[in-house]
């Protein structure tokens, strides 16, 4: 009878633990395993030479096949159509799927990339420039000794049909630099609105989208009139866009853009597809570092403030001199992040806007210039607490400052003695994102109370010594912290970087400022690659 007796809670015991323990992880195993794909990677590449490459912009047809070989040993290659399935719930993708993708129309692809698409069974989108491929080449494509040759509209036909090659719109003529500040400074037509230095008038908002608008239309003309398809796809020049632009695509039937934004893809957004940026000078090595991280820049902050007040004079030569000496301070440095003064403490504004009084209108030109000359990689606005005093004027001004100008976010102050207004910030970010989709938005000196409004953060160490318990919640953190370095910065740095702080602001006016070379050696960090942009500053 007590045999029986053990036997039957021996049983139970067992159905019980079978129950409670290891069905419920089975199922939850099983489950993340049916769990669908929702991700893919992106590649953007362009001119495939075979030998010497005519820019940075080029790979050699050797490489390319080394990234096709691991691409094929490691990767799913997805077609654009095989997304659009799945974004209709079709069907599934697979795991580690990545989407390639060839700008310009240059006749190279055609040559060197479309037998090696039949020999992978690889497919891939082709974007091309109407107007390149009626002229049989680019005008100043950046090619040292000549420009290259573009497919003819035969070539294109073939490809279409073969299955293997989507053909899209990468404009008519769009691919061009404008000037966009009464500097001269040049950046994508597509992206930006045009200065005029006669009238001294920027674009109105609908003459630009008109003119885009009218673009993007004969070019899906073309398209359908020598290939017999309708183009539903916008891969935008340099990879910029703005918010007018995105729904003028959006007016010529386009339901597909795509950028250089880093970072993964989601079958559920196919309207925001960003691509890594493919180079010459990127190794194997790094090219599968560089999928892994879906092209996201691991590289610590290293930030720098330059202040406009000292910069800008009612001289124009007394203040390029200004901007030549802080260039060469800059470059001696070689910081990833430069936050730049937007307005001034009094509410004067260093932009073009319709809601503030304008100082001067020289923040485009010098965010520009530190990009482009000084290869800054990132550049934030920074407004103070005085541009937040009136909501709806806030909210126009900062579209004025994404239409405007070339920048990668904002940074705005907040005293401590503030408390912060999150409806004010959710309205302002979505007012901003509205121009710019992919602005990063920060704040200086305060701890956010809700999670993942901010992308990023900045604290001295005495406010994050305070408040450490909030931060102790990793929920609560932002996706980057930054610890701001006061003006006694040598040891402070050395300690930051030693308590595990590796993003670091200089919180000093960087115009008159000379790192020693102690400084230099904590404050380093290695360079991104250039972006893909057009002009750079005079």
């Amino acid at each position: 009878m007590l045999l029986g007796i053990r036997f039957f809670v021996k049983k139970m015991f067992v159905k019980l633990f079978l129950l409670n323990f290891v069905l419920p992880f089975f199922f939850m195993a099983f489950s993340a395993q049916a769990a669908p794909v929702t991700q893919f990677a992106a590649l953007c590449y362009h001119d495939i030479s075979n030998g010497f490459v005519g820019n940075s912009f080029s790979l050699r047809k050797k490489d390319l096949v080394t990234q096709f070989d691991y691409l094929k040993a490691h990767y799913n290659v997805v077609s654009l159509q095989e997304l659009r399935e799945a974004s209709a719930g079709k069907k599934g993708i697979p795991e580690k799927a990545v989407l390639l993708t060839f700008d310009d129309g240059l006749e190279s692809f055609y040559e060197n990339v479309f037998p090696l698409l039949k020999e992978y069974k690889f497919k891939a989108v082709f974007a091309v420039v109407g107007k390149w491929i009626d002229d049989g080449q680019a005008p100043d494509y950046g090619f040292k000794d000549s420009n290259p040759k573009m497919t003819t509209w035969a070539q294109l036909k073939e490809m279409s049909d073969s299955g293997l090659v989507e053909v899209v719109s990468h404009s008519y003529n769009l691919h061009q630099g404008q000037v966009f500040n009464p500097q001269g400074n040049q950046a994508a037509m597509a992206g930006y609105l045009k200065y005029d230095s006669t009238t001294k008038k920027y674009q109105s908002d609908s003459e630009f989208s008109e003119i885009v608008l009218t673009d993007l239309k004969k070019n899906n003309e073309l398209l359908k009139k020598h290939l017999g398809k309708d183009n539903t796809v916008m891969v935008w020049p340099y990879g910029k866009s703005n918010g007018l632009s995105n729904k003028a695509a959006e007016q010529a039937g386009i339901n597909i853009q795509m950028s250089l934004r880093p970072g993964l893809n989601s079958i559920h957004n196919l309207a925001d597809i960003g691509r890594g940026l493919m180079m010459s000078y990127i190794d194997s090595t790094q090219f599968a570092a560089a999928l892994e991280q879906a092209f996201v820049d691991p590289a610590p902050v290293r930030m720098i403030r330059v202040d406009l007040d000292g910069l800008w004079q009612k001289d124009e030569d007394r203040t390029e001199q200004h901007l030549g000496d802080l260039l060469e301070s800059v470059l001696a440095l070689s910081p990833n992040f430069a936050l730049v003064q937007a307005m001034s403490s009094s509410g004067d504004a260093y932009f073009v806007n319709s809601e503030f009084k304008i100082r001067g209108d020289y923040f485009s030109r010098a965010a520009h210039t530190i990009k482009n000359r000084a290869r800054v990689t990132y550049i934030y606005a920074r407004l103070p607490q005085v541009f937040l005093k009136n909501p709806e004027k806030a909210k126009t001004a900062l579209m004025d400052l994404a239409k405007y100008t070339d920048i990668d976010g904002v940074f705005f102050e907040v005293s401590t003695k503030e408390k912060l207004n999150e409806n004010l910030f959710e309205s302002l970010i979505t007012a901003g994102r509205s121009i710019r989709p992919h602005l990063n938005f920060g704040l200086i000196g305060h701890t956010p109370p809700k999670a993942g409004l901010f992308d990023e953060v900045i604290l001295t160490p005495q406010k994050l010594q305070k408040d450490k318990a909030l931060w102790s919640d990793s929920h609560k953190m932002p996706a980057r912290l930054i610890v701001a370095l006061p003006k006694d910065y040598n040891m402070p740095a050395s300690h930051q970087l030693a308590m595990g702080h590796s993003n670091l602001y200089l919180d000093v006016n960087f115009l008159n400022f000379s790192a020693d070379a102690d400084f230099k050696s904590i404050f380093y960090v290695e360079q991104n690659p250039p972006q893909h942009s057009k002009g750079e500053a005079k």
